[in-house]
């Protein structure tokens, strides 16, 4: 279509014909293996895994990997969210188990480490990842895009975990047991396998990769955000609606997620209100607490249609019907004609 918008007036079976050799040409060419000496590199990846029933839930299942580029130790670890408290979270979870952290992470081009590019080239770096990367002291880098050999390690380890641990997986119950079946897989067979590259085992060569210790404080992984809250007493969260006290209608506030799965909601320097992280969407977590004080000047007031109610009981605002009492007996009449 391209070629005819220039002029080419030939038919397609010339174009394929002239097109063959050389993509068979381009899939034969050579490259250069890189390798990088001990402490240097780490590949980061994420593969798909389809989905996981989990705290009453489908959801997509990932799985987090990371590769020593010198000692190719692996480590891998499901999740039910690729977001940056888990991305985050799964960084120091390798940093602990493989005993330190590397000069340089090498990454694909995820909003979570870049969030863009301008038209020279230069990269916005996600500014809690470089903020992450300067707590534990290494250097975040990004592959080239649609390139896959640049971080091929990592790419042969996720191939690796859907070739060999995945279709052997037994039958698991929760994320928790298919992660605790996935452990024992890295430290049974593919840390101590005989690498096809190295020609040793992963495990051996890792005691050479000299990594940096964790040395400083762990980072804190809360996510910090800020929300107004609704006139009926609630805020949005994550798809989710979460109850604030009532005095606190149409307020700005502060909301922390914290790794324990809680959600701490500040007005000012005083926190107003916590809750548990709901795991669905299009909930609303209510306590009950947070509107009693409304509801008991609600009963106090002599005029209570003048007052407007708010919270969970009424979804907007409404004045409370007066509505007269009358006998049954005087419908019954208006039915027959008698009133």
């Amino acid at each position: 279509r391209e070629l005819c918008q220039r002029g080419y007036d030939g038919k397609s079976t010339i174009l394929r014909d002239y097109v063959r050799p050389r993509r068979q040409a381009a899939r034969q060419q050579a490259c250069v293996r890189f390798e990088t000496p001990p402490g240097q590199q780490g590949q980061v990846d994420w593969g798909s895994f389809g989905s996981l029933w989990h705290e009453g839930h489908q959801r997509r299942l990932y799985c987090f990997a990371l590769t020593l580029g010198y000692s190719r130790a692996l480590y891998a670890e499901f999740t039910v969210s690729s977001g940056m408290m888990a991305f985050l979270r799964c960084h120091i979870n390798v940093f602990s188990e493989l005993g330190g952290v590397p000069e340089h992470l090498l990454h694909d081009h995820q909003k979570t480490v870049v969030h863009s590019h301008d038209p020279g080239g230069a990269h916005l770096w996600n500014a809690r990842y470089l903020d992450f990367a300067d707590h534990y002291g290494f250097v975040a880098r990004l592959c080239r895009p649609y390139r896959a050999q640049t971080k091929g390690k990592v790419e042969s380890g996720i191939k690796y975990i859907r070739r060999n641990f995945w279709p052997s997986c037994p039958d698991v119950n929760g994320l928790d047991t298919l992660n605790e079946a996935l452990r024992h897989w890295l430290a049974e067979v593919a840390n101590v396998r005989l690498h096809g590259t190295t020609h040793e085992m992963s495990r051996v060569r890792l005691t050479r990769e000299s990594l940096r210790p964790m040395s400083v404080s762990p980072y804190d992984l809360s996510m910090v955000s800020t929300r107004r809250s609704s006139k009926d007493g609630f805020i949005s969260y994550s798809g989710n609606r979460y109850s604030v006290p009532s005095g606190h209608a149409l307020s700005q506030l502060t909301v922390r997620e914290t790794p324990e799965g809680r959600l701490e909601i500040d007005a000012g320097l005083e926190c107003v209100a916590r809750h548990d992280l709901a795991s669905g969407r299009h909930q609303s977590i209510v306590d009950p607490a947070h509107f009693e004080a409304l509801w008991q000047a609600f009963k106090a007031r002599s005029d209570p249609d003048q007052i407007l109610l708010a919270g969970p009981r009424l979804g907007r605002e409404v004045s409370e019907p007066q509505v007269e009492v009358r006998s049954l007996q005087l419908y019954e009449a208006l039915i027959k004609g008698d009133a």
